[in-house]
């Protein structure tokens, strides 16, 4: 704990008991029958008490708030260290993404997405860590690690999937005693994804993730592969990573999610209806450019979430949308593009 949050601590536990005690004493005054003159005296003491009680409770009321922005403030440079924006543009593909935690308070969910060049191609991973809290923060922290290590490296996607999974559980392995109760029932989803650029296929693997979602004129396809135990649960299954490939066109976009997503339920209970609802989403608007489009998709997305739960939903959320970059020219790895609009909410995050 710092000075600062000391020094807090103080002048809190000493208001709530001067406030507790003003306001026990406005209490007796008004619910206790009195004469003459202690009920003279309760009168005086109800006017000296009252406002005393006031300015109390709005010191603590501010302290309390104070303590709140620290916190978001801490929050949003852990998510900027932790969650980096996502480049417009890496390689030859043009992204967009969206990124909100649960509750729209928490600015570090339990959901992740980064992205890598490696050689020629680019590299993609969105997932999901089970649960929420320090550990599933401190879960997050060691899958993006390993990521960002082994991702630019010259390894096959399968080989990289292999890494990062051997991180993982080496990490599990070495939880402190806080945590190592809740190892065996930690795990993540994730999806690995790697564009080459100059060809027409693309590759994955998938660790038990939600499949992403292929859009081109005229058609709507989930592309599952072949899915693997989420990381983390390999040793209960004993199955290795499979690379799976598909066609990603010129004019096709591609969306990456969570099941913050799929999951969004209404307040009767029924589930959003993802692929129903894709159908209508702009995916192939030529009016606008790759870039534009794609964070007007996932726009669309937002908007068809709120009309369908009333809210945005309390689970976690990430989506990323992408498509080939169709002016062609040299690949690039461009500086992280800051926040967008936010939608009404700071929770949100737009790249």
């Amino acid at each position: 704990m710092t000075d600062l949050e000391q020094s807090d601590d103080v002048p809190v536990g000493r208001l709530v008991r001067i406030a507790g005690t003003l306001l026990g004493v406005l209490t007796v005054c008004a619910a206790v029958p009195l004469r003459g003159r202690v009920k003279a005296a309760c009168r005086v003491l109800q006017r000296v008490a009252a406002p005393a009680a006031a300015v109390a409770c709005g010191r603590l009321y501010w302290l309390y708030r104070r303590r709140e922005a620290r916190a978001l403030a801490v929050s949003d440079a852990v998510q900027e260290v932790l969650l980096r924006p996502l480049p417009s543009r890496v390689g030859g593909l043009d992204l967009a993404s969206v990124y909100r935690a649960c509750g729209g308070q928490a600015r570090v969910g339990g959901d992740l997405y980064a992205v890598a060049r490696a050689d020629t191609a680019t590299r993609i991973i969105i997932g999901d860590v089970r649960g929420r809290g320090l550990s599933s923060f401190l879960d997050v922290i060691a899958i993006l690690g390993a990521f960002r290590e082994w991702a630019p490296q010259p390894v096959s996607l399968v080989e990289l999937s292999t890494r990062l999974e051997e991180s993982f559980l080496r990490y599990l392995a070495e939880a402190d005693d806080d945590t190592r109760s809740e190892v065996d029932e930690r795990f993540a989803t994730a999806l690995i994804l790697e564009v080459p650029d100059g060809e027409p296929d693309a590759h994955m693997v998938n660790f038990g993730h939600p499949p992403p979602v292929r859009a081109r004129p005229g058609e709507l396809v989930l592309l599952p592969g072949t899915p693997c135990p989420p990381l983390g649960l390999s040793p209960l299954c004993d199955l290795r990573a499979h690379e799976s490939v598909f066609e990603l066109g010129p004019h096709d976009t591609l969306l990456l999610y969570t099941d913050g997503l799929i999951e969004a339920r209404d307040c009767s209970g029924v589930s959003f209806p993802f692929l129903e609802r894709a159908t209508t989403w702009g995916w192939q608007d030529r009016r606008a450019r790759v870039h534009e489009r794609l964070h007007n998709v996932l726009g669309e997305i937002l908007e068809d979430i709120v009309a369908h739960c009333g809210a945005l939903p309390a689970d976690d959320l990430a989506m990323i949308a992408l498509a080939r970059h169709q002016e062609g020219g040299k690949a690039v790895l461009p500086h992280p593009a800051g926040p967008g609009p936010s939608e009404g909410t700071k929770a949100m995050r737009w790249c």
